[in-house]
């Protein structure tokens, strides 16, 4: 449920910024759960995603996160390196389909069609890579041009292992956004911590046990919408 004075603060946005960003993260924010995450274990379980020496890729990802988050997420999108671009977007929109619509937060969905029908542009950032991004986010109402998430460059039809800059990940999605950022709606502290900042209007999502962003949240004065519904 969106707060009436969220509502207001949003309408007032699009007559003060017409056609300005309106910028959400996409895991955890427009649904539950990570997938970008959960589109690697599906490669992994296919046999497209390998390792020359055997080991498991997906538990390779988890260390390089844990090492840095940034650096681990473009890992992922490496991950990727020699596959056919085409076969793997095809692959992240047989996979987006059954996954995504069960997990669609509604506060967030709320929240889009409101900025929509306020004059604003919702834009998607995500931390995860950019095929399954812009397989994922249009079945939460985004229109395709508007989506970003890690990106490797393409050679001859196949992904590479070049990670094209910004990491769209903590202030590299701020630099992912074309112009001033009007709305910005995240989860995560570490990650979306510097869109919301960069904001007009801040808006955190959280489950109702709370997190470490909504509790920075409520000390700013930011609006906190649920994660649970």
């Amino acid at each position: 449920m969106i707060p009436a004075e969220l509502d207001a603060r949003v309408r007032a946005l699009g007559r003060e910024m017409p056609g300005a960003p309106a910028v959400f993260d996409a895991d955890g924010t427009l649904w539950r759960e990570d997938v970008g995450e959960a589109f690697l274990r599906h490669l992994v379980s296919l046999g497209w995603v390998r390792l020359a020496d055997g080991s498991d890729p997906y538990q390779a990802y988890e260390r390089a996160v844990d090492r840095d988050k940034a650096a681990g997420y473009a890992y992922a999108a490496q991950l990727q390196a020699g596959l056919e671009a085409e076969r793997v977007a095809a692959e992240a929109e047989k996979f987006a389909r059954s996954w995504v619509p069960p997990r669609l937060v509604d506060d967030t969905q709320g929240l889009r069609a409101l900025c929509e029908q306020a004059g604003l542009a919702p834009f998607v950032v995500s931390a995860s890579a950019l095929p399954i991004v812009l397989a994922a986010a249009p079945l939460a109402g985004f229109p395709r041009d508007r989506c970003r998430g890690i990106e490797v460059a393409v050679r001859e039809g196949r992904f590479t292992e070049q990670v094209m800059q910004p990491i769209t990940y903590a202030a590299g999605k701020v630099a992912a956004v074309p112009g001033s950022i009007a709305l910005a709606c995240g989860d995560s502290l570490t990650g979306d911590l510097p869109m919301l900042e960069a904001a007009r209007v801040a808006v955190a999502v959280a489950p109702a046990a709370g997190s470490p962003l909504s509790a920075e949240a409520r000390k700013r004065g930011w609006f906190v919408l649920s994660q649970d519904r």
